[in-house]
């Protein structure tokens, strides 16, 4: 069952008794501080901060990437804060930027609430594991931070005196705050099975550790190329050396079952190593990529209202082979007239019978396309989680996000091999995920990191775009040309601009060099 509570930190605190009764009231001050300083009501402590993990928005990521495009069909989907991402052209101005930066540091403030409350309370078990949950939570965000912006303003939990401003942590002083943190809980975290589904685990710490460790040259380099920042390859494959020996996981045998509507359990069973939750029963509910994937006329069951806006680029699509598994899934087909994976062609609806486009024209769904004035069957459409045929309209979802999962522990492994010089260790790691999907492997004559690089867009496209962001910086490939970004990106953008309203409520901020 999923028993993991929700609550909105600003607006109420919510007695949960059950996964699928969720009490929510909203306290005076005094009632609000019994409740909190009861240790029966510590998801209610610690709820508020795992609520901003959800809202990290993949699009805010994945729309600097290869993977995503929203391009503007006439007036429909035409944003000054969209189309500039794909472009590359940010501004301190963007509101997509405002809302990483806004979501990132308030949920480092609920987690930083959550801390000091639970300080007061008496230190048993339950109260150990939650600290360590919002440690880790923390942590997750100020990486997030950090990565999009270069720059964390930082307060512990223990500086209570608000007139004073945050200190600011540069790229280099966040991630060894990050590093001690996770370091301090990772010992005494429980593992998998030993805590509910959703919440943080041992293996949950010891994959963000290593993500940090993974990208921690480009975090400390300063070079165009990043060579001049600090090698932690050997962590990283200590890390997943250890999460992969734990025994608590394994490679899923049907990889599109991770994503299904209901793939709590399977998850479980297999490679989910951190989720978030979705329960629509429980009034937790995820944005539905339904409705912003398909075109208005590829309605389906409770799927409705859609708004034919996402897609993917023809460069994403050229690195793979349409005969991956992983490209195209059958199963749900006659119960919604495409595959799940890549959607390109002539569309059809349960029925067989060919779609067309409001102007009444076949709907045929191109690779190629414009990013202005784009057709309505403009782009590859792209659905990975599948739809729920339970849903009750069509932007709800019970689909878990795979947030870590064990795949990206082999393929971790591999790249700080493969980096380090262990090109043999490196292959097995890759072929051993490729065996697992049911492709062929890859040779020692024509492996090289690249095909790291690849295999992480199989793998993990459309699940948490900050991942594919730092991919493509990391193995230089974020600043190149593409269909949609003509133009070779500055090497400065490598982080986004500081949001003005920060930077006017904070005059220890300064703006990331090469912004205006």
């Amino acid at each position: 069952m999923k028993k993991i509570y929700y609550l909105m930190a600003t607006a109420l605190i919510a007695g949960a008794t059950s996964c699928t009764n969720l009490h929510e009231e909203i306290l005076d001050e005094q009632n609000g501080q019994q409740l909190v300083s009861n240790p029966d009501n510590l998801m209610s402590v610690i709820a508020p901060a795992y609520i901003n993990v959800r809202e990290i928005f993949f699009k805010n990521f994945e729309l600097t990437t290869d993977e995503l495009c929203i391009p503007a069909r006439g007036s429909d989907w035409k944003s000054s804060n969209t189309q500039p991402l794909v472009l590359h052209d940010f501004k301190s101005t963007n509101t997509n930027i405002r809302y990483i930066w806004r979501n990132t540091t308030a949920g480092i403030s609920a987690c930083n609430t959550a801390l000091l409350i639970m300080a007061d309370l008496e230190q048993t078990p339950a109260v150990t594991q939650c600290r360590a949950e919002m440690l880790f939570i923390r942590a997750l965000l100020m990486f997030t931070l950090n990565d999009a912006f270069g720059q964390v303003p930082y307060r512990e939990y223990t500086e209570t005196d608000f007139s004073k401003y945050p200190q600011l942590l540069n790229r280099k002083e966040a991630c060894e705050v990050i590093e001690r943190d996770l370091l301090s809980i990772i010992p005494t975290m429980k593992q998998k099975g030993e805590v509910e589904y959703g919440h943080a685990t041992k293996a949950a710490a010891q994959t963000l550790l290593a993500k940090l460790y993974l990208n921690w040259q480009v975090f400390t380099g300063t070079s165009p190329e990043f060579t001049d920042g600090t090698q932690r390859w050997s962590e990283v494959i200590a890390l997943c050396n250890d999460i992969i020996n734990s025994g608590k996981y394994k490679l899923a045998d049907d990889w599109w079952e991770l994503f299904s509507a209901d793939n709590a359990k399977y998850g479980d069973q297999t490679e989910t190593i951190f989720p978030l939750i979705n329960d629509i029963k429980a009034g937790v509910s995820g944005d539905s990529w339904m409705s912003n994937v398909l075109h208005y006329n590829q309605t389906f069951g409770p799927y409705t209202r859609l708004n034919n806006g996402f897609c993917t680029t023809p460069e994403f699509l050229a690195t793979w082979d349409p005969t991956d598994p992983r490209y195209s899934d059958d199963r749900m087909k006659a119960q919604t007239g495409f595959n799940l994976g890549f959607l390109e062609g002539v569309q059809y609806d349960v029925n067989g019978n060919e779609l067309k486009t409001r102007q009444g024209e076949t709907l045929n769904y191109t690779r190629d396309f414009p990013l202005y004035d784009c057709p309505e069957n403009g782009g590859v459409r792209v659905v990975k989680y599948a739809p729920n045929m339970n849903a009750t309209s069509s932007s709800s979802s019970d689909n878990d996000v795979q947030y870590y999962r064990l795949t990206d522990i082999y393929l971790m492994r591999a790249e700080a091999k493969m980096r380090s010089g262990d090109k043999t260790g490196a292959l097995e790691d890759l072929n051993t995920i490729r065996r697992t999907r049911g492709v062929k492997e890859v040779s020692a004559a024509e492996f090289t990191l690249d095909k790291i690089y690849n295999e992480r867009g199989y793998e993990f496209y459309w699940e948490v775009g900050e991942n594919r962001r730092m991919d493509m910086i990391r193995f230089g490939h974020f600043f190149e040309a593409r269909t949609t970004k003509p133009n070779v990106t500055e090497s400065y953008k490598y982080v986004f601009p500081i949001p003005e309203e920060a930077l006017q409520g904070n005059p220890n901020l300064k703006q990331n060099a090469g912004y205006k």
